[in-house]
């Protein structure tokens, strides 16, 4: 089939260009941040929230690969090797994740304030934590800005040890969670890599054998890559606050890795064909049940985020609703804050406009418009990655929002976003952008949409 199926030197500036953004960014963010607080603080949650949404579309790519070989669809075989170069870049993330580990083995608490040694812990709450009993936490306290506050600079707390956290300690202890991050990148490494090299392998080898293997051990991996990804939602941002707690957390993080990563797939694949690339192998028909998984994922992370916040809010409990309470779900006798507004953006941009806006089959089929909402979503996205992460920066950073602040998040997203970029690139480019090997190819090259 006459089409360009291999990047080649055509990448270099695309590489050259990207491998600049992310080093101007990481730099304008870290200077900046440092203006801002010489801790370096605001810089580290900028840092967290661009680490973790880039993370979410690794782990996002890296479940639809698994799933396609766990269900055996031919369809997508076109468009997995994207997906495959893009789950491949977890040691990458395991790279960018060493200045959020440093922290915690540092015990300052610059991100995490359960990361103190137990020095940080007063005798009043050791003994109230050996009773089982909760003490007022002075940081807690100063937790919730009204929308006053959120235009003054605040009084810095002093992050400490308090029972609550203390009752914590055994999961809640700086070397355990570096344990756990360690063994979660091992994980998702060993599995992305393996399946990147043996779709590879098959390029040259044409072994259907090799499929048939991928397919065997699909269904271990899943399990693995769900227990992972739970622990791993909980460990960079539920544990933020280390006072509350969901057991749907990891399955919210979840649904909006993988609606992302099938945004960022829709999005490639244009920018490939435009670039005259996969333009026989990728047909309408394809970007359609793309489009399906689109709008699938859309109404699954909006029924977990509703399920999440129901569930919550009915059991009423102090350390679960405070965060909540914090990030802007308020009532209306209450203070409404700045979040108040963000997460009324996420409910119309992530779930109320999108929804109806993928439901037409035609849609899903007129490529432009199809990627007008893959931009759509994984806009939102990151609007609601910034949401899960930043108002635990103002528990003890304080509550001034300026133009600086919000530049050090741009920056921030641009640099760890021109790594991801250059290092996908760079992976893509030797290799052809379509598993030429595989034995379900022809099915694919034939998908017509009923």
């Amino acid at each position: 089939m006459d089409e360009q199926l291999v990047l080649g030197e055509r990448a270099r500036p695309l590489y050259s260009a990207a491998s600049i953004a992310a080093l101007a960014g990481l730099v304008v963010a870290l200077v900046l941040g440092w203006m801002l607080d010489h801790s370096l603080r605001r810089f580290f949650f900028a840092y967290v929230t661009a680490f973790v949404f880039f993370l979410s579309l690794v782990l996002g790519a890296l479940f639809m690969v698994l799933m396609q070989f766990l269900t055996r669809a031919a369809w997508s075989v076109g468009v997995r090797r994207i997906a495959e170069h893009i789950a491949g870049l977890t040691p990458l993330m395991a790279i960018l994740a060493i200045p959020i580990v440093a922290t915690v083995a540092l015990e300052h608490g610059t991100i995490y304030r359960w990361a103190l040694p137990m020095s940080a812990a007063t005798p009043q709450a050791i003994e109230a934590a050996a009773r089982g009993e909760s003490e007022e936490d002075p940081v807690e306290a100063a937790a919730t800005p009204s929308a006053a506050e959120l235009s003054e600079p605040a009084q810095r707390v002093a992050p400490t040890l308090d029972s609550i956290t203390l009752q914590k300690r055994a999961w809640m202890n700086p070397w355990f969670w570096i344990f756990r991050v360690v063994v979660y990148f091992i994980a998702w490494s060993a599995i992305a890599l393996w399946y990147r090299r043996q779709s590879l392998l098959q390029d040259e080898t044409s072994d259907p054998e090799l499929t048939r293997k991928m397919q065997i051990w699909s269904g271990v991996c899943v399990v693995i890559f769900g227990l992972t990804v739970t622990g791993a939602a909980g460990d960079f941002i539920m544990s933020l606050d280390p006072h509350w707690y969901s057991t749907m957390f990891g399955v919210y993080y979840f649904a909006g890795a993988t609606l992302g990563s099938w945004a960022s797939l829709i999005i490639i694949v244009a920018v490939l064909q435009k670039a005259g690339y996969l333009t026989t192998s990728i047909t309408v028909e394809h970007y359609q049940d793309l489009g399906k998984y689109l709008f699938a994922f859309t109404f699954f992370w909006g029924y977990i985020a509703f399920s999440q916040y129901m569930l919550l809010w009915y059991a009423n409990i102090p350390e679960e609703i405070e965060w909540f309470n914090r990030h802007g779900a308020t009532t209306m006798s209450q203070n409404v804050s700045g979040w108040s507004l963000v997460i009324l953006a996420i409910l119309f941009g992530q779930l109320l406009i999108p929804f109806p806006g993928l439901l037409s089959r035609h849609v899903k089929r007129r490529v432009g418009v199809l990627v007008f909402w893959a931009v759509w979503v994984i806009t939102f996205h990151y609007v609601d990655t910034y949401w899960m992460v930043m108002p635990e920066y103002h528990v003890i950073g304080g509550h001034h929002v300026t133009i600086v602040s919000i530049l050090v998040d741009l920056a921030a997203l641009v640099g760890v976003g021109g790594v991801f970029v250059s290092s996908l690139v760079r992976s893509m480019a030797p290799y052809n952008l379509r598993p030429t090997g595989d034995p379900r190819l022809p099915e694919s090259l034939a998908f017509h949409n009923i």
